[in-house]
């Protein structure tokens, strides 16, 4: 690898995938919105910056499900039409594509359920058209529900986390009978790098432990001390990796286990 080019390298994903570039001393350049560089306005500094990398490490998007509901318009723009110019880009330069895509584009194993998994689902054909008609080479990585110690997205441990701390109740949508596959973020790091360096040549990999925990189990590792709310809409009822899958492509595998990571943070 001669360089790699991050999107959305201040989000949090990002902030951790680029700490890991430079433990293992690799050079990458990054674009960010939170820097003044919205690719949805402007692509030019992708176009100048990309020249002297050889892969494109796409996370920048607009993530949640909830406010995509309200605000389809701008994730559609952003995530797909975002999406589309890096892929024709790369298409065009021979530049390698690996694309942070969501464990949600699947729902209840029939396709995407609300308009954030939908535009994701969007991407990926984007890139896969690209693939077709331009030679684009990709990997499509989908991402499992990451947790860590430095999560400031407001997915469901943080939130668990720092209500437990704060002693306030921890709020359960639904009955707790959902089950999520969680993976730690430096697990799905890992895993981006291993793509980056072993390029699995057009292939759409699930980034995951391959285990479902269902939520009622783990929020009673925080004791008693939580309310029910009811469940938001377009949420899938259970997500499980396909691990299986994924190590026939890519030497990877996730190492951090959930519920004694759990237990480390709450003593």
């Amino acid at each position: 690898m001669s360089k790699i080019l991050v999107t959305g390298h201040l989000g949090w994903i990002g902030s951790n995938f680029t700490k890991l570039l430079d433990q293992h001393n690799i050079s990458w350049v990054g674009i960010d919105r939170v820097a003044g560089e919205d690719l949805l306005l402007d692509m030019q500094p992708f176009i100048d910056r990309v020249k002297d990398c050889d892969t494109v490490v796409h996370l920048a998007a607009t993530a949640r499900i909830p406010p995509s509901w309200s605000q389809a318009d701008h994730y559609r723009e952003n995530n797909v039409g975002v999406t589309d110019r890096v892929a024709r880009v790369c298409a065009e330069q021979g530049k390698y594509l690996v694309f942070a895509s969501s464990s949600s584009v699947y729902g209840n194993g029939n396709g995407p359920l609300n308009p954030y998994s939908w535009t994701k689902h969007a991407g990926e054909e984007c890139i896969r058209m690209h693939s077709r008609s331009m030679g684009l080479e990709y990997t499509i990585a989908r991402l499992f529900t990451n947790y860590s110690e430095d999560d400031p997205s407001g997915l469901v441990i943080s939130k668990w986390l720092d209500a437990h701390r704060n002693g306030t109740p921890l709020v359960l949508r639904g009955e707790g009978s959902q089950s999520r596959d969680f993976i730690h973020v430096s697990d799905t790091c890992k895993a981006l790098l291993a793509i980056c360096e072993q390029k699995p040549l057009n292939s759409s990999l699930d980034i995951g432990t391959g285990t479902a925990v269902k939520l009622l189990d783990i929020i009673k590792l925080f004791g008693s001390n939580y309310v029910t709310e009811a469940e938001l809409p377009g949420y899938a009822r259970i997500t499980k990796a396909n691990v299986y899958d994924t190590a026939k492509r890519l030497n990877w595998v996730a190492r951090i286990d959930l519920i004694p990571w759990i237990n480390s943070q709450i003593r």
